[in-house]
């Protein structure tokens, strides 16, 4: 197996790594859906084909194509309509990782791609810990294979959660008064707002688009203190941060709005065919 090279067909003087592979079958070219070649007695997947027509969370590629041991070239359409989202910040919305060296993956994307909120900072009390940052967002796509992406709609990371508010009241009878609280990031799957202590709320959640509110101080009923002018931050809208909470700067230094998600974590090994809308930062 380690010998086989990815499939190539030769086009005028060079060889290219096809997208797509007729076979003429009783005089009619019909498009192939697998091609296998036959090397050492063994047969072996060469050219795999694959349309995602449900939304889902966190897609694995490489096991939705079979896990293949063998070198191969694939083409992959998300059909028009299906969202790929995540259920966690902390898992890609669509991972290409895996397939052995010198696999060409073609994505073509016909719905969205959308990457996780991330969480708003929660409350604190006065008398410590520090404030709480927001979360970063979700990443949509990660691969650390050959990509060749055709993008015809939306690939977007997920927003930051926003930062929780800072303490303005450190004094020892400050145990019962809270500070702001962050509110989520916006994602597909949508961050959560901070949480909170007592009966104070939590932060506002997260929408699809744009990031949830952050909110303001809060104290349990009798205290005679206050966390005055603690405010949470704003979630992240889609490919943005989520804000620092106020004041800023703040006694901890520790109130920031969580970073962006990253719209493709593999930049380095992708080709935009077609570049479409990407919301979001692209690194590696």
């Amino acid at each position: 197996v380690s010998n086989l090279m990815t499939l190539s067909v030769k086009n005028s003087s060079s060889w290219v790594v096809p997208s797509k592979v007729y076979a003429k079958d009783g005089g009619v070219w019909k498009q192939a859906n697998q091609v296998y070649v036959r090397q050492g007695g063994n047969w072996y997947l060469m050219f795999n084909t694959a349309t995602i027509s449900t939304s889902s969370n966190n897609v694995n590629l490489y096991t939705l194509l079979g896990s293949p041991t063998s070198p191969i070239t694939a083409a992959v359409e998300i059909a028009s309509g299906v969202t790929i989202g995540s259920s966690s910040y902390t898992l890609p919305a669509l991972t290409i990782d895996g397939f052995p060296t010198g696999s060409v993956i073609y994505l073509t994307n016909n719905g969205n791609i959308i990457g996780a909120g991330g969480t708003g900072g929660g409350r604190v009390a006065g008398t410590g810990p520090a404030a709480k940052s927001g979360t970063e967002g979700g990443t949509a796509i990660y691969t650390r294979n050959t990509l060749k992406l055709t993008n015809n709609v939306t690939i977007a990371s997920g927003g930051g959660g926003g930062g929780g508010g800072g303490r303005t009241n450190r004094s020892g009878e400050a145990y019962d008064d809270y500070t702001g609280v962050g509110g989520g990031g916006a994602g597909t799957v949508v961050g959560s707002g901070g949480s909170s202590i007592g009966s104070c709320p939590v932060g506002t959640d997260g929408g699809a688009t744009l990031g949830g509110g952050g909110g303001a101080y809060c104290s349990n009923p009798g205290s005679g203190e206050a966390q005055i002018g603690s405010v949470g931050g704003q979630g992240g809208a889609l490919g943005n941060p989520g804000n620092r909470g106020l004041p800023n700067p703040d006694f901890d230094g520790t109130n920031l709005g969580g970073r962006a998600g990253y719209a493709i974590d593999g930049i380095s090994l992708t080709t935009k065919l077609t570049t479409g809308t990407i919301i979001g930062t692209e690194i590696n």
